[in-house]
């Protein structure tokens, strides 16, 4: 025991080359396609093989391998977990009181074809601006997937403008925590920030929302025509509520009868469905309460009874169970079966929310082990390393910063920080405005969402892809939105100049 103590230290002291970390940090994306793509494992059984085989080769102490895995795990649980759960018991609520399709019907209705994409894109940019990503997604999931009926399309090609909308403010804009932390350490006006971060965000988002939304449509509909594809089969979403909900009989009691001559007890009719006002209530109840929260040192005196209220309640997790419990008691009266109304129905309910998402969490727990595998072995920094090494333009660099640690680690959150962390210091060197860097940082972080990023696997999950379809649709959205991002931010600071 005393003998592996002391070589701890000294197996730790032992930093490979830049080159070599790097060298293995694009092996393991390398392997885990393999394993996804040819050997057909499971994504969290592949996210695992290739987290401790990166962690092995790239010579950390073995006792330490699991130890950082695990950390990694435990840092992304912590904040995703209850967020989904809570998130899945709503949209369950949504899908199946038919208040989903009741505004999916109505978007689709009232902005017809074309106007769709773009209210889903204002949309995501609204409900995106208090929530996190992931929050907003789940919220808006049933939303998608009944417009996608509504319309006859893929979801994932119906979702698109939204996931845009999300993703751009989730990754430019404080109060969420990266933005928040960028604009921190690089002193910038808040106000300024946002008021840019919109007129970099939403050109941003229209590009790689509902203009790649409508070329990724074009080039479904060929393949439709060409192959013969129904939209039926192009899969389906998370939270989805049936097409047609019938009541629940027992078929003794109806068996040689006339079905139009039976009468349906009063208790086990089908309640009349959610309307869109309930369901639109459901939805931004949380993103208002999250809003508050955002706001509370401003709308009330910080240290005050009132702002810690505020706060309190506008934390995701407290704000998700608030919109639970009034869903509950909104649109539990609606759920669109027969019997069993009451109590014993929502608590089934509820608990059934809970499997969708079960495989979801197991994906994304092991995206978080990679992370921190990537994180302890020295390889995100030599990336780091690498993208400081070159003399380049500050926003440019800024750019490239976060883009390189969001390509191998995965996660626009570190990214961010890492980036910001980084230039902090040289900010009064740089010639350029704080809120430009704090925008070209947040646009860089976004980048090309792959295998190591826990997003890319809860966009597969949730609606249900194969990994190539994931890369064609979600990991081009990010890369188009990022890009795009970083030309409006340079444009901008040549306006501004």
């Amino acid at each position: 025991m005393v003998w592996n103590n002391a070589c701890v230290p000294l197996a730790a002291s032992i930093v490979p080359p830049s080159w070599f970390l790097l060298s293995c940090a694009a092996g393991t994306v390398v392997l885990l396609l393999i394993l996804i793509a040819w050997v057909r494992l499971h994504p969290a059984v592949a996210l695992c093989v290739a987290a401790l085989s990166l962690g092995v080769a790239s010579g950390m102490p073995l006792q330490q391998v699991p130890l950082s895995f695990t950390s990694g795990v435990g840092g992304l649980l912590g904040h995703i977990a209850i967020v989904l759960g809570l998130g899945a018991i709503l949209g369950n609520l949504l899908a199946r009181s038919g208040g989903a399709t009741a505004l999916g019907t109505t978007l689709v209705d009232g902005c017809g074809e074309k106007g769709l994409p773009w209210a889903l894109m204002g949309l995501g940019i609204l409900v995106g601006m208090p929530v996190f990503f992931e929050v907003g997604l789940v919220l808006m999931l049933p939303i998608v997937a009944a417009a996608a009926r509504r319309s006859g399309r893929p979801p994932i090609l119906v979702g698109i403008p939204l996931m845009a909308g999300l993703s751009i403010v989730h990754g430019t804009l404080p109060p969420h925590p990266a933005a928040m932390l960028a604009a921190t350490q690089y002193h910038a006006d808040l106000g300024h920030t946002i008021l840019w971060g919109l007129v970099v965000g939403l050109p941003a988002a229209t590009v790689a929302g509902p203009v790649l939304g409508w070329f990724l449509t074009l080039r479904w509909r060929r393949r439709v025509a060409k192959e013969g594809i129904k939209a039926a089969e192009e899969g389906s979403v998370l939270f989805e509520a049936p097409s047609e909900p019938v009541p629940v009989q027992d078929t003794a009691d109806t068996k040689g009868a006339d079905s139009s001559q039976v009468e349906i007890p009063a208790h086990e009719r089908v309640p009349a469905p959610a309307g869109p006002v309930r369901a639109a209530a459901a939805i931004l109840l949380p993103v208002a309460l999250i809003f508050l929260g955002s706001w509370a040192d401003t709308l009330a005196a910080p240290g005050g009874s009132v702002n810690r209220v505020l706060h309190f309640v506008g934390s995701p997790d407290v704000a998700l169970l608030i919109a639970v419990l009034a869903a509950l008691i909104t649109l539990g009266g609606h759920i669109q079966t027969g019997r069993q109304h009451g109590q014993e129905l929502l608590r089934r309910l509820t608990s059934e929310s809970f499997e969708p998402i079960a495989s979801v969490l197991v994906i994304l727990a092991a995206a978080g082990g990679l992370s921190g595998i990537l994180r302890d072995s020295g390889a995100a920094q030599a990336t780091v390393s690498m993208a400081l090494g070159a003399h380049i333009p500050p926003l440019v660099l800024a750019w490239m910063l976060a883009a390189a640690v969001r390509i191998s680690m995965g996660s626009a959150t570190v990214a961010m920080a890492v980036a910001s962390g980084v230039l902090a210091p040289m900010v009064g060197h740089l010639g350029v405005r704080p809120e430009l860097l704090v925008l070209a940082t947040g646009t860089g972080s976004i980048i090309l969402s792959h295998v190591n990023d826990p997003g890319f696997w809860m966009i597969q999950s949730f609606f249900k892809m194969e990994l190539k379809e994931t890369l064609s649709t979600w990991t081009v959205l990010e890369t188009v939105l990022s890009i795009a991002g970083l030309g409006m931010t340079l444009l901008l600071a040549a306006v501004l100049r």
